[in-house]
């Protein structure tokens, strides 16, 4: 009788056990919203946790676009949701924006913006360290990261994967949703012919007069001339058709070309996505699911 008693009680702990992996195993989904990664009121960001993750759930960083100086990540949580249906941990990151004042006058004011470039670069820094150390708690992996952005979030999601921030190699795959990949001028003349306000803004984003003698600074907040150095990783670019944004010239489809280009010849895996028919914001039906489906593809052949 003792020896059945003991059989039971084994064969009801076995059970319990096997219960209670299964209910780990099937982790239910969650949206933390707002945790802070720094003093700023903007540093924070948003994690969606897919249902059944684990340690090899892959984790992308999505960045919102607005020209550096405006946006939110609100613009892109619709984003975030549909990446994480396919399986995701998505890190919907708000960073600080360049200032603007004055920038609308007449004249215009030409000041520096105590938010450039850089900092948003430790924005993003700071949201995946900290994001990070939270991979086992959050239940994701720890280094199968990837980094995705629209417009300005586009060419900040290349400039961390492509920077020295990205040095331990933890995001090993960036998507380019619409961004401009090339701030670097061949010489002085070719600013003039830009819209003066545009001008003060490149100026204050990067955080340096658009002088000759100024161009490394502006190679350095471009993800082409990054490229060019050896320093790019897998990359999909994804272009709408109709990329003007506002009044401006639409110039991206050389600049892509370029840029697809300088990937293929140093080697770098990457793909070219047209969308067409799309605008700058992918807003016409059907945009972002195609643009969603390409970079979720593209990032799990490279995340396996």
């Amino acid at each position: 009788m003792k020896s059945l008693t003991v059989y039971f009680t084994l064969c009801a702990f076995l059970v319990l056990t096997s219960c209670k992996k299964d209910k780990k195993l099937t982790t239910e989904a969650q949206v933390i919203t707002n945790i802070s990664f720094g003093a700023d009121p903007a540093q924070k960001m948003d994690a969606y946790l897919p249902e059944g993750r684990n340690e090899q759930t892959p984790v992308v960083v999505m960045l919102h676009g607005g020209g550096f100086v405006a946006g939110d990540k609100a613009d892109v949580s619709a984003r975030a949701q549909q990446l994480s249906a396919q399986g995701f941990v998505v890190l919907n990151v708000n960073y600080r924006l360049v200032n603007i004042d004055g920038v609308l006058s007449n004249p215009i004011v030409h000041k520096p913006s105590p938010v450039k470039i850089a900092d948003q670069l430790n924005d993003i820094q700071a949201a995946v360290n900290l994001a990070a150390a939270k991979s086992s708690e959050w239940r994701m992996s720890s280094d199968k990261w990837a980094i995705a952005g629209h417009s300005a979030g586009a060419t900040l999601a290349l400039l961390y994967a492509y920077g020295d921030k990205n040095t331990v190699g933890r995001v090993k795959v960036a998507a380019n949703w619409a961004g401009a990949t090339n701030f670097a001028f061949q010489d002085e003349s070719e600013v003039a012919l830009l819209d003066p306000r545009i001008v003060e803004v490149i100026y204050r984003a990067v955080g340096a007069e658009p002088v000759q003698a100024n161009i490394l600074a502006y190679m350095a907040a471009s993800p082409m001339w990054l490229a060019i150095q050896g320093k790019a990783l897998a990359t999909i670019n994804i272009r709408p058709e109709f990329n003007n944004v506002g009044d401006l010239p639409d110039g991206s489809k050389t600049e892509y070309d370029k840029f697809t280009q300088i990937l293929t010849e140093k080697g770098v895996t990457n793909k070219r996505v047209e969308v067409a028919g799309a605008d700058h914001g992918f807003s016409k039906a059907g945009n972002w699911d195609l643009v969603i489906n390409e970079t979720s593809a593209f990032f799990k052949a490279r995340l396996q």
